[in-house]
């Protein structure tokens, strides 16, 4: 879910990118403090520090963080999983009501023009 606008990282990078976020003590961080904290294969790759830009604005909508300035982010709480766990009962709940053996019946109905 969290991954999908996030290209050029992988599932890995995006665990090190939430541990990295866990860590840190300062709230509110900058960027440049977040990739201090990162593996090098991210922090020096311009490319994966915009996707992990990207991955935070993300976490905005979840809810995870807040932007209180253009350059600074700020942890709403102490992990992510509380903002995850209603979306994953509300997916759960989803899945369940969508049985896959039904099936509705459909009519076609044709015309046909007769001159």
């Amino acid at each position: 879910m969290l991954k999908w606008k996030t290209r050029l990282l992988s599932h890995e990078e995006i665990i090190q990118v939430l541990s990295a976020i866990g860590t840190i003590e300062n709230n509110p961080f900058t960027l440049t403090e977040l990739t201090e904290k990162l593996p090098e294969s991210i922090a020096k790759n311009e490319s994966k520090r915009r996707s992990v830009s990207t991955f935070l604005s993300n976490l905005v909508e979840v809810g995870y963080l807040t932007k209180p300035s253009e350059r600074k982010w700020m942890k709403n709480a102490s992990t992510l999983s509380i903002y995850l766990s209603p979306l994953l009962i509300e997916l759960n709940d989803l899945e369940r009501h969508a049985s896959p053996g039904e099936k509705k019946e459909r009519k076609i109905i044709q015309i046909e023009d007769r001159r």
